[in-house]
């Protein structure tokens, strides 16, 4: 029994090509494509068609069964980002940044003891690291100070009395060289 593909696709050859273009680098292109060649007569039948895209008739008959079943969203399958999905939940991550906002975690063993105690969550320090890099986050923390540094207010006096003095000395690094 001879099918009559071009009135099996609703779609136009040129809707079809616009979508062959748009999945071009997603793999599923030549599904489309598929589409296109019965659509536009190019090929009278799957079997020819397996021919011109380098499939097997097996493969086209399974995607013109899924075309004819569910029809575009059942020929191509929906796109899944990589890797599993992450096991920390938004709550448990937010308290994380808050606790390492409120200086409470400066490190990834102390984002694992958090993240075990609150959340009863096991991650092992190389995937707290790849989640930090993923999600764009670093430990700040601040730098270790020498037991015998200056008080802020030392500081401040010492910042104070050098902006003056670079002021008075701009222009007249050396006075005698003019």
């Amino acid at each position: 029994m001879e099918m009559t593909y071009p009135s099996l696709i609703p779609q136009s050859a040129e809707a079809l090509h616009g979508l062959e273009q748009a999945e071009r680098r997603t793999g599923r292109s030549d599904r489309v494509r598929l589409l296109r060649l019965l659509k536009s007569r190019s090929v009278p039948n799957v079997t020819q068609a397996a021919a011109v895209l380098g499939y097997t008739v097996r493969t086209l008959q399974n995607w013109w069964r899924a075309y004819r079943d569910g029809g575009l969203p059942g020929l191509l399958p929906s796109l899944r980002p990589a890797g599993g999905r992450e096991r920390i939940t938004p709550e448990a991550w937010q308290g994380l940044q808050d606790e390492m906002r409120a200086g409470q975690v400066g490190g990834l063993h102390e984002a694992q003891a958090y993240l075990r105690d609150h959340w009863h969550s096991e991650y092992g320090i190389d995937a707290i690291s790849k989640l930090f890099k993923r999600r764009k986050t670093k430990l700040k923390t601040g730098r270790r100070r020498h037991h015998r540094a200056a008080s802020a207010d030392e500081q401040a006096a010492f910042k104070k009395g050098l902006g003056s003095n670079a002021r008075r000395t701009r222009g007249r690094a050396c006075p005698g060289l003019r």
